[in-house]
């Protein structure tokens, strides 16, 4: 019996509208949730850590599995550094691969033709890159043969631009298909394990394996797609998912104009807890011993800290008139070089360290320079305030760029114009309290308890359905 949304109680969080749970629901059915993340930024992990957040809240029990697990930990370290080389030395090609549609990538995975020429020469550079790599310090055991794997495709004989016959071009292909349905495999045993209620997708490759699951009849259990970015790239558009959580709106019509998957639904990006109701900036001053009077700029890496002292310096300009309070997240270089201008300008330089309490700091500032990955862009209007990206790497954080810069609260700014763009924005202050207004009115600030009720909701509608379905 399909499940019929008509037979619930409806109830309304903003301007969305979420199921209850059902009257027909065993009244001791406590839902098993399992959340899909992926560990390579900090983004992916953090939305994961603010549902399980609330769901913990709640009572409900649940898990989160790092993709990343599904690999020998050395061959998952030397991935990882080759993706952070294609991002940051070859942003270009990470565009051009960025933009690849979704029928591109079931080409690649699963179509017996050669993908196009940029995916080959997307994958040699992948490949040399990983040649290049040092060993990687950890020597697991766990999926050893991935060792074997890695080596073959990367000693594959290259592509010569001509096609697809020879060149060692379709044992690559053959080997990228075959790891993938391994990995695919993998997943399938790990979800068994769990045995969930629900499955939960912070990142679109881990949904994308539960989707090919789904597509063969291994899998049947409600899924969840949780976006952390301000657009939509399309091989998150899957059969298997059965409903989407979305940052914005405007978000809505790329799920629209494809009725193969579920519904999309603006809850926001989920945040940690103390998002909920950010405190008063003299009040976040306070506890952070900044000065109440002065203006503030926060200057965020990232979990990589990615060009911090860089953007500092320029900030510290003499005559600026501004303090900086800069995050270098976990970048130890990065630190390093901040201790010493810190000792150039013990005024006005406050270096902090990693925190759980970002809330705090960017309540603090006036407004924030950093790098605009997804979940920054939603913390930083979720505080109410604009932000001047500095660099950005393309792919997901051109969305992030766009949509700061149609709701002008924000915009990419170079590097050789960021001081004069800082100082002309502190110049207006009508502006700037305009800017924050607009930030804070975009933020969404309970995306974390709007996704824990949609999974509360699905979970127990497919319970009733099964237990619909035991007694027909």
């Amino acid at each position: 019996m399909p499940f019929d949304p008509r037979t619930h109680t409806d109830y309304r969080a903003g301007q969305q509208i979420f199921l209850r749970r059902p009257v027909a629901a065993a009244p001791d059915f406590s839902p098993k949730v399992l959340l899909l993340t992926s560990g390579l930024g900090q983004g992916h992990t953090r939305v994961a850590q603010a549902i399980a957040a609330e769901l913990t809240q709640r009572g409900t029990d649940h898990e989160t599995f790092d993709l990343w697990s599904l690999m020998n930990p050395g061959v998952a370290s030397i991935v990882q550094h080759t993706y952070l080389r294609l991002v940051q030395e070859h942003p270009a090609l990470y565009e051009r691969l960025y933009q690849l549609d979704e029928q591109t990538w079931r080409q690649v995975l699963e179509s017996e033709q050669g993908p196009p020429a940029e995916v080959l020469e997307v994958l040699e550079l992948i490949a040399s890159i990983a040649a290049e790599a040092d060993p990687p310090a950890v020597k697991s055991l766990k999926y050893s043969s991935d060792r074997f794997l890695l080596s073959l495709l990367c000693t594959a004989l290259p592509y010569d631009g001509t096609s697809l016959a020879g060149n060692g071009v379709r044992a690559r292909l053959a080997l990228m298909k075959w790891t993938w349905m391994r990995l695919v495999k993998r997943l399938e045993n790990v979800i068994r394990d769990a045995e969930p209620d629900i499955i939960v997708c912070t990142q679109m490759i881990p949904a994308a394996m539960v989707s090919a699951l789904k597509k063969r009849h291994r899998l049947a259990i409600p899924t969840i797609g949780v976006l952390t970015d301000f657009g939509v790239h399309d091989f998150w558009i899957q059969p298997g998912v059965d409903r989407y959580c979305v940052a914005h709106e405007s978000m809505r019509d790329a799920f629209a104009e494809d009725r193969r998957q579920g519904d999309a639904v603006a809850t926001g990006v989920p945040l940690m807890p103390s998002f909920a109701q950010p405190l008063p900036q003299d009040e976040a001053r306070r506890q952070l011993q900044l000065p109440l009077d002065a203006r503030v700029v926060l200057v965020l890496g990232g979990g990589l800290g990615l060009g911090v002292e860089a953007v500092a310096s320029r900030l510290l300009q003499p005559d600026a008139g501004m303090h900086v309070v800069v995050m270098p997240g976990r970048n130890a270089q990065a630190r390093a070089a901040l201790a010493d201008l810190a000792r150039t300008h013990r005024d006005r330089l406050r270096v902090f360290p990693w925190t759980e309490r970002m809330d705090l700091f960017l309540r603090a500032a006036d407004l924030v320079v950093g790098k605009p990955g997804g979940v920054t862009v939603a913390e930083v209007l979720a505080c109410g305030r604009p932000l001047f990206a500095t660099r950005s790497l393309g792919g997901q954080e051109g969305f992030n760029v766009r949509f700061l810069e149609r709701h002008e609260v924000g915009a990419l700014v170079r590097d050789h114009e960021l001081f004069e763009r800082v100082c002309d924005t502190f110049s207006r202050p009508e502006w700037l309290s305009t800017m924050q207004t607009r930030a804070w009115a975009l933020g969404q600030r309970s995306g974390a308890r709007y996704v824990a009720d949609m999974i509360l909701d699905m979970s127990w509608a497919a319970q009733v359905q099964r237990q619909t379905s035991v007694e027909h």
